[in-house]
């Protein structure tokens, strides 16, 4: 989702792209496609050669055998032949999620990493390896929240379907964060530090927390009014959920120990770096009503 956007915005500023995959099927146009593996160093030299900027966006989402050789390797492999391939600039892409569990209301970068399954603990380990940085290179390391787009909506695929199951989610925890974040803000800044982050490895949440709508009530909210009318007015639109305690006093019971509802992945330090998020909460609520109109007509 969010590397596809990123090669987008590049070709759209007149960069020079080559993409790296397993696909055998992918085209993209105008882009140099290298068929290869992260874990292959040799195809790894051959797509690094005198390449200036890397966007690291390749990850193990599911199968936990691969997951280190992929997460952690892979990154190793890319960070140990930045020096030789003469890039100044690397992007790292990792995942809010590197944080695990917490007690903390919100979550900023130093917020001490308790990841709990494999995936956040090869990220955060990968994380680490970026974190130790590279010799004539900007390292930036990016964590973003629940990323969606028309084709994975995630929380938004609730009041898209509006069935039973999706109004007995919503009142058990519509008063909690849903922590959506559009790739293509993602996109925007990874692409936006090139000119904007200095040359000690950098870490940033990604997220529009800090937009009061951003829950799963809130976003069913805008999502109904936007849809009925065109527009977000949600004043006349009444969604009846629980408190935001209880739904965490069940997964407690269910699963064990789980963070509260109301955590807030902050991005206070993105903004102070002079981002402006292109689309943000409602923003990322009407592209993918858009963008899923225009596939279906």
């Amino acid at each position: 989702m969010v590397g596809s956007r990123i090669v987008h915005r590049l070709l759209q500023q007149g960069y020079t792209v080559r993409a790296l995959t397993r696909r055998r099927d992918l085209t993209l146009s105008g882009v140099d496609i290298h068929r290869g593996d992260i874990r292959d160093e040799s195809a790894l030299k051959s797509f690094l050669n005198r390449a200036n900027l890397l966007f690291h966006c390749a990850a193990e989402l599911k199968d936990e055998s691969r997951m280190w050789d992929v997460n952690v390797t892979g990154t190793e492999n890319l960070l140990r032949l930045i020096p030789g391939a003469g890039i100044t600039y690397f992007c790292h892409l990792s995942s809010a999620g590197v944080v695990g569990k917490t007690e903390m209301p919100i979550v900023d970068e130093a917020t001490p990493c308790n990841p709990r399954n494999m995936y956040e603990r090869t990220k955060w380990e990968a994380e680490k390896r970026v974190a130790g940085g590279v010799n004539g290179c900007c390292a930036v390391v990016l964590r973003p929240t629940n990323v969606i787009d028309e084709r994975r909506p995630g929380a938004l695929g609730l009041p898209m379907r509006s069935g039973w199951a999706d109004y007995l989610k919503i009142f058990l925890k519509g008063g909690e964060n849903a922590h959506i974040i559009h790739a293509a803000d993602v996109a925007a800044v990874a692409v936006y530090l090139i000119e904007h982050a200095s040359e000690d490895p950098r870490c940033f949440f990604v997220s529009c927390d800090h937009e009061p709508m951003n829950t799963f009530a809130g976003i069913w909210k805008l999502y109904k009014s936007f849809a009925r009318a065109g527009s977000f007015d949600e004043s006349g639109l009444t969604v009846v959920c629980l408190p935001v305690a209880f739904p965490r006093i069940l997964r407690t019971v269910m699963r064990g120990a789980s963070n509260r509802g109301n955590i807030v992945y902050s991005s206070e330090k993105l903004l102070r770096h002079g981002f402006v998020f292109p689309l943000g909460l409602k923003g990322a609520i009407r592209q993918v009503i858009k963008e899923r109109e225009t596939v279906t007509t």
